[in-house]
């Protein structure tokens, strides 16, 4: 059985997804390794809504926000605050890995559904994680498959940063805990006058693991990063800007959306493959030295720079036009 094969199989059972046995047997299938992936028209959702803009009302439809390059995808579980179930990390996972094969996709957006972006992981997680575990008679297995679930959340926080094209968070309302790890995912945050964040683990009794202490201190500094994940306090919008959490902080939600759109559609509008270039070399020297950083930018060129799209680029500004690229 392919891994699609199962995610149709796991969503033919006649359970809801909120049930224990439900959240259980998704947990036991991410002990499967992933062998294939749907492709971005053949999903459908319960826990995300695929859009035509930010501002529409919310669509089951795998294809319907592709708009000019741009693919509008929102946390749908709005009477839960958007928390992270099993089902919305499965479906993640399968929207950031459909979007790897949709070359029509040049930029994604990701808002929050309702009143806020997130309330971060689901509670129910924790105890079906629980539940897993007691179904091991040996503790070195039981370890491992902790190991490999937790693996696999990271794997899909991280798909924001792996993902071919830029993706934007465009965050209103709460943005807590596991919320946090997303969105320093994320190519680019936007947020409102709502907004409020929080690192929250910590009053949890535990470690953040998938993402925010590893990429909250390149955002806004070690000593401030330290700070916010001690303590779990929460911080608005406007502070979260002066921090350099979020590019910008805007005075409501339409302003929010509104930017969002437009710097998304201007990101669809240049060459594709430049933009993955630029993509790949900022992330890469990040974590090198600047030598290792020049090395790496200068392959990619040699290898992509002879394009098509450079052809278009200079044709259109010869002609005082805007350049239409291939996908």
């Amino acid at each position: 059985m392919t891994n699609s094969d199962r995610w149709v199989a796991l969503h033919s059972l006649a359970m809801p997804p909120s049930t224990p046995m439900h959240r259980l047997a998704l947990l036991r299938e991410w002990l499967q390794p992933v062998t294939s992936s749907p492709k971005l028209h053949e999903l459908t959702f319960e826990t995300l809504a695929i859009t035509s803009s930010l501002h529409d009302g919310p669509s089951t439809s795998g294809n319907a926000g592709v708009q000019n390059g741009v693919l509008y995808v929102r946390l749908h579980r709005p009477t839960k605050l958007n928390a992270f179930d099993m089902q919305m990390w499965h479906e993640l996972e399968m929207l950031f890995a459909a979007i790897e094969h949709t070359p029509e996709v040049r930029a994604v957006v990701v808002r929050g559904e309702g009143r806020g972006f997130s309330s971060g992981m689901d509670l129910g997680v924790f105890a079906a994680m629980q539940e897993l575990m007691t179904s091991f008679d040996c503790d070195g297995r039981k370890r491992e498959a902790l190991l490999r679930i937790v693996d696999r959340f990271q794997r899909i926080i991280s798909a924001p940063e792996r993902c071919r094209v830029p993706v934007i968070a465009a965050v209103h309302g709460s943005c807590i805990g596991g919320a946090v790890d997303f969105v320093t995912a994320c190519d680019i945050r936007l947020c409102d006058a709502s907004a409020e964040f929080s690192v929250k683990e910590v009053d949890l009794a535990i470690v953040a693991d998938v993402g925010t202490l590893q990429r909250l201190p390149k955002l806004v500094g070690e000593q401030r990063a330290k700070e916010l994940a001690y303590t779990g306090r929460a911080f608005c919008g406007v502070e979260a800007e002066s921090m350099g959490l979020v590019l910008k902080s805007y005075a409501d939600s339409t302003l929010l959306f509104e930017h969002a759109t437009v710097l998304a559609a201007t990101i669809a509008s240049k060459s594709p493959l430049t933009v993955r270039g630029v993509k790949t070399a900022i992330q890469y020297q990040r974590d090198h030295s600047t030598q290792d950083a020049l090395d790496q930018v200068r392959l990619w060129n040699a290898a992509m720079l002879h394009s098509a799209d450079l052809t278009e680029a200079m044709t259109a500004i010869a002609m005082r036009k805007s350049p239409t690229y291939q996908d």
